[in-house]
């Protein structure tokens, strides 16, 4: 076990339950995110950004979504429309264009990432409550749980897009922890993104990191209890 700046972080030649056993430690729930966490999204959701943003003139590179990567999707429409404004289309109409386009893309090609149906397993076998938490329309988040087949295994999800605050509130978590009708500082929150993170503990749960590679060093993602490169990790 490596501490950096109070943040715990996994590694590759742990081999026993140790570092698990703390991770879940008075845990009695685990509530996770989706784009990113649950579901390797964010390559189609870049994708989906830049052929409709093409479509109101604004071309945009992988760097230029990476940028906006974790914001609620109104946000991200908002800042592109700041940054180059379009003409002839209004942003809810950008807005739904986006989400056909995602959506598609997701019934094509959404896949777990690394770790998850582990994970989920573990839980399960632990018997504790899941939960999802996701900054997406929940018409996104039923189109994923079905296409890996994980619908059933979850005890409750949800969108911040039904809450008055969208991540980085807590809102959404602290939902979810109610309906499954465990305390928040008895969840265990699963997330990729720093606004994630920073909801995750304004809900005053535990919150496990799981960044992108690209990103894995950077600081601020120490923010988190615990900081992990994949979620076998978690499930090992």
């Amino acid at each position: 076990m490596t501490f950096r700046s109070g943040c715990r972080s996994f590694t590759e030649s742990v081999k026993d339950n140790q570092l698990l056993n703390e991770v879940l430690k008075d845990i009695k729930a685990i509530i996770f995110d989706m784009d990113g966490l649950l579901v390797d999204s964010e390559p189609h959701w870049q994708q989906a950004e830049m052929e409709v943003f093409k479509r109101v003139g604004v071309e945009l590179s992988l760097e230029d979504c990476i940028k906006t990567t974790g914001l609620p999707t109104r946000d991200v429409l908002h800042y592109w429309f700041e940054q180059s404004p379009w003409k002839g289309k209004s942003i809810p109409e950008v807005e739904h264009e986006l989400f056909e386009e995602i959506s598609r893309l997701l019934k094509l090609h959404a896949a777990a990432m690394p770790g998850v149906y582990e994970t989920v397993k573990m839980a399960k076998e632990k018997g504790l409550k899941i939960g999802l938490a996701s900054a997406s329309p929940l018409f996104l988040i039923e189109i994923v749980l079905e296409k890996l087949d994980l619908r059933h295994e979850f005890d409750f999800y949800h969108s911040a897009t039904l809450e008055k605050n969208n991540k980085p509130h807590p809102d959404v978590y602290l939902t979810v922890a109610r309906h499954l009708h465990i305390p928040i500082t008895e969840c265990l929150i699963l997330e990729d993104s720093y606004n994630g993170i920073k909801g995750g503990k304004a809900s005053g749960a535990r919150v496990v990191a799981v960044p992108d590679a690209h990103v894995f060093d950077d600081l601020k993602f120490d923010l988190a209890d615990f900081k992990i490169r994949s979620l076998i990790e978690l499930s090992n």
